[in-house]
């Protein structure tokens, strides 16, 4: 009996062992395929963009806020406060991301002015924001473009008046009108 007892549990060990070997390889693995898929156009881009800011844009952001401003600018530098305190609601979400393209002239006027307005954002050098699906350069200053993560651009126009609805514009029925 006692052999019998002995010869079952060296069995049902044994079979455990087998069905761990036929589990497939992948089932343990992390699936790095998905989060690959999961990156964006815009967001393989930025992974390649030049920042002034240790920050860094999430990859997997489904829309992004492209903010382009200047420490130069009086409106940019009375937007900016509103800006980072939104940003603080921004960040708290996965699928959305703020990125600013700086307009300043030099690097070292744009990091003196992120120092200074406290900016926790992703910043990207000057003249820096090509080759990025979304990024359009020129025009007026302030200004914000809410794109899609392959660079769709949703609707464009004065942070202050975006930034209110921000969360109204990143939705995927916002782009089908």
């Amino acid at each position: 009996m006692k052999k019998s007892i002995k010869l079952c549990s060296i069995i049902l060990t044994l079979a455990g062992c087998g069905a761990a070997g036929i589990v497939p390889a992948w089932a343990d693995s992390p699936a790095s395929n998905t989060a690959e898929a999961a990156v964006s156009p815009v967001g393989k881009a930025l992974e390649k963009a030049d920042f002034l800011t240790r920050d860094r844009p999430n990859p997997k952001a489904k829309y992004y806020l492209f903010l382009y401003s200047a420490s130069w600018c009086g409106p940019c530098c009375r937007e900016m406060p509103h800006v980072v305190r939104t940003y603080r609601k921004v960040r708290q979400t996965d699928d959305v991301e703020l990125v600013l393209f700086s307009c300043d002239k030099t690097e070292e006027a744009a990091k003196a002015w992120a120092r200074e307005e406290r900016m926790k954002f992703p910043i990207i050098k000057p003249k820096k924001g090509n080759g990025i699906p979304g990024y359009k350069p020129g025009g007026s200053i302030p200004r914000l473009g809410i794109v899609d993560g392959t660079g769709k651009v949703i609707i464009t126009g004065h942070p202050a008046t975006l930034l209110k609805d921000w969360r109204k514009y990143c939705k995927p029925e916002a782009g089908k009108k």
